[in-house]
């Protein structure tokens, strides 16, 4: 790996790239039909699930352009 350069005048750049924005939650069903759909399909799965894993959006929900 390469030597990190240490800056020689003592100014910390990073703070000019770093702003204070909170970091976003989790979306949950905001936001749509195919968002609110997997939403909803990942709740009941933990609910029915002891170890539910990840919850992924099927090709199925992206065709299908009804409600849920």
């Amino acid at each position: 790996m390469a030597d990190r350069k240490r800056s020689q005048d003592g100014e910390r750049e990073t703070e000019k790239y770093i702003d204070d924005a909170a970091t976003p939650g989790q979306q949950g069903r905001a936001d749509g039909n195919l968002e609110r759909k997997v939403g909803t399909r990942d709740l009941l799965k933990q609910a029915e699930q002891d170890k539910p894993g990840v919850t992924r959006v099927q090709k199925r929900d992206e065709l299908d352009k009804g409600g849920s």
